[in-house]
């Protein structure tokens, strides 16, 4: 992780991650990558731990992390996402580029 991403990281204060829920430091994830429209804007940012942004951007199948994107639901806007190998909630599966 860069020094400019930890200085960001550590700015955030606290809080809990979306996926895993554990009170920590968060780190932004854009979840279509940079590539499309706007890309910088609040639909394509989620702000994940870096435990769990590690495995979003991870090589191996097993335990992967996909982030599905924002929806709105009755309880407000919701990230929906889930592990590879289980079945996608939309269908629309962001494949963020593999470091």
């Amino acid at each position: 992780m860069s020094r400019k991403n930890i200085r960001k990281m550590m700015r955030s204060g606290t809080q809990a991650c979306p996926i895993c829920s554990r009170e920590v430091p968060l780190v932004e994830h854009h979840i279509n990558g940079r590539g499309v429209p706007h890309w910088n804007d609040p639909w394509n940012i989620v702000s994940i731990c870096a435990t769990c942004h590690d495995m979003v951007h991870m090589n191996k199948l097993s335990n992967r992390i996909i982030i599905e994107g924002w929806f709105k639901t009755t309880s407000g806007r919701e990230l929906l996402w889930h592990h590879a190998g289980e079945e996608s909630i939309t269908g629309e599966e962001s494949e963020p580029p593999v470091y």
